[in-house]
């Protein structure tokens, strides 16, 4: 009988050590795949953040350039029937809970491979 479960445990020994050898080649291939796209993901990250940066740029010459027409010329009255035609802003897009803007992710992005480096050396 002790020899059947000795049988069993080496059995599931040897499944249990040929499944963590193909994982450990799997995360080998990620682990490359990552660190060939590290430069294009850290340009990407450099362009959203400059991409962010022009915007909010843009946002506030929109509001200057709204503040001064509305101090040259002022519009009439709306009625509390009257509705305007169109907004002059947007409305801000709500956040699903439990997230937060991140600001430089270009240093984010860095951290993470500098992590993945370090924890392979």
């Amino acid at each position: 009988m002790s020899f059947l479960i000795d049988i069993a445990i080496l059995v599931l020994l040897v499944g249990t050590l040929t499944y963590a050898w193909v994982v450990d080649r799997r995360v080998r291939v990620l682990m490359a795949a990552l660190r060939e796209l590290e430069p294009m993901i850290g340009s990407f990250s450099a362009a959203v953040d400059k991409s962010e940066n022009a915007v909010s740029a843009l946002r506030t010459a929109s509001e200057q350039a709204a503040d001064g027409r509305a101090r040259r010329a002022r519009e009439p009255e709306l009625s509390r029937g009257d509705a305007p035609s169109f907004r002059t802003t947007r409305e801000r897009p709500n956040r699903p809970t439990g997230t937060a803007s991140v600001s430089g992710k270009s240093e984010l992005v860095r951290g993470f491979f500098e992590t993945v480096r370090n924890r392979e050396a």
